[in-house]
């Protein structure tokens, strides 16, 4: 009892804590940082629960599966709020971080799934305030990002209700239930309107906090109740998968290609990563499951490469054109450049990056089930041809941004120090060396 009550209350103190340094921004990220890195050393030496234990009325079970995804969160936590000490990223980004974090961790320990699924729309709510980021204006991003999540959770519900009560006849089946709530928490067509969204409207570090380290907990939940349920992937799951999938390969990869600004880029470049994510669910269960882990890890590393260096390159030009490409930003920046350019391609997948084993995994793993029958023979081709089509997109915008600008009045001449470029070129070389060992740091056992 002592362990949940410190696991999920200490959070939300130092959320009321970091609210309070709102003001202070390097002291708030600081906080959230020392409170996250705590709360990892501790955790780390937290024996597991082999019995569940009621909490507030409702049974949590605390295994060594996630415990393990437990502690990655924390670490993902911990880099995002120390990269805010040097970046600040809004007033909410913090305390909605930690909010979150503590309602993703109770969702993980709860052992009946309706409370698993409304403890993460509580956690939706904070993390839409970071896209917010305390900025007046549009909500569009964190509105559609919040409704998307809503609207998945009744879904999960009564398919789950109606495989426990094992009715007879349905207007919807289970899997069509099931398959609708996965594309709209993956931004599946035609539900990739609020990733998008967000995209266009976060900032590059809850971009990252929203997109690449949250969702693996639904995936989690997800991949649970496949288990709990084989029954749930039916023929019109798979066909609800594959068709949306591909549509969604190919949508991002068309709007990459043709994105009129540097947003819109990210955005869909992203979508082909998620995109490949759906196709996870089509992989048998402790495969897709390692797999979309895989994808989630290198997405997270992959947008944070991208947010560092995006956040280096509007030094020269804070306000990035909304109807264009920033022609020649990066001619100011090499190597801020170059961050930013291997972020990219990580998230489609290229070799000697963080995302390569990911993507690699998944498309040799589609490529296998279709060569064997069990898969359209088009599936992998429409998604080689989509991250192709991203592929392209990703190398016009760099040759945008090392053209020579028609006009330089809106960039600051700003000469990165010598201990920035030893900095970035470090950083280079250790993604670089993390994509050619691949280490396997984490059990990715499926939880549940």
């Amino acid at each position: 009892m002592t362990t949940l009550q410190t696991l999920l209350f200490t959070p939300l103190i130092a959320a009321l804590v970091v609210r309070l340094l709102a003001r202070q921004p390097q002291l708030m990220a600081a906080a959230g940082a020392l409170t996250s890195g705590v709360l990892w050393l501790w955790l780390r030496t937290v024996s597991v629960l082999e019995t569940a234990v009621v909490f507030w009325g409702q049974p949590m079970l605390l295994t060594s599966q996630n415990q393990t995804l437990l502690l990655l969160m924390l670490a993902g936590l911990f880099i995002l709020f120390g990269l805010a000490i040097i970046f600040p990223s809004g007033d909410w980004f913090v305390a909605g971080g930690l909010i979150g974090f503590a309602f993703l961790a109770a969702s993980l320990l709860a052992v009946t799934f309706s409370v698993a699924m409304v403890l993460v729309l509580l956690a939706a709510g904070a993390l839409a305030l970071t896209v917010q980021s305390g900025r007046a204006g549009s909500v569009r991003g964190s509105f559609r990002y919040l409704l998307a999540v809503l609207l998945a959770m009744p879904l999960l519900l009564i398919a789950d209700w109606q495989l426990t009560a094992q009715p007879t006849n349905w207007l919807l089946p289970s899997g069509e239930l099931a398959g609708l709530a996965t594309l709209l928490l993956l931004a599946g067509f035609p539900f990739h309107v609020w990733l998008q969204a967000v995209a266009n409207e976060a900032e590059p570090l809850p971009l990252v906090l929203v997109v690449g380290w949250a969702p693996i907990v639904p995936l989690a939940l997800l991949f649970q109740q496949l288990t709990i349920h084989p029954n749930l992937v039916d023929t019109t799951f798979r066909q609800l998968i594959m068709l949306s999938s591909g549509l969604t390969l190919l949508v991002a990869g068309v709007l990459a290609v043709t994105a009129v600004h540097l947003r819109r880029v990210i955005g869909n470049i992203l979508l082909l990563d998620m995109a490949l994510t759906i196709l996870a669910f089509l992989l048998p269960e402790q495969i897709g499951w390692e797999t979309a882990v895989t994808l989630q890890i290198g997405r997270f590393g992959s947008l944070l490469l991208v947010a560092g260096g995006w956040l280096l390159l509007r030094r020269h030009q804070p306000q990035f054109p909304t109807d264009r490409l920033p022609a020649g930003l990066g001619r100011l920046s090499p190597f801020s450049l170059a961050l930013f350019g291997v972020g990219l391609f990580s998230l489609l997948g290229l070799p000697f990056t963080l995302g390569f084993a990911g993507h690699w995994q998944l498309l040799t793993a589609v490529g296998n089930l279709a060569q064997s029958g069990n898969l359209p023979w088009w599936l992998p081709a429409v998604a080689l041809l989509g991250l192709g089509i991203g592929a392209a997109g990703t190398l016009r915008l760099l040759a945008t941004l090392l053209a020579k600008p028609d006009e330089e009045h809106n960039q600051t001449i700003i000469t990165d120090p010598l201990w920035l470029q030893i900095m970035v070129g470090l950083a280079l070389a250790a993604v670089l060396w993390l994509a050619l060992s691949s280490p396997n740091l984490f059990d990715l056992t499926l939880p549940g």
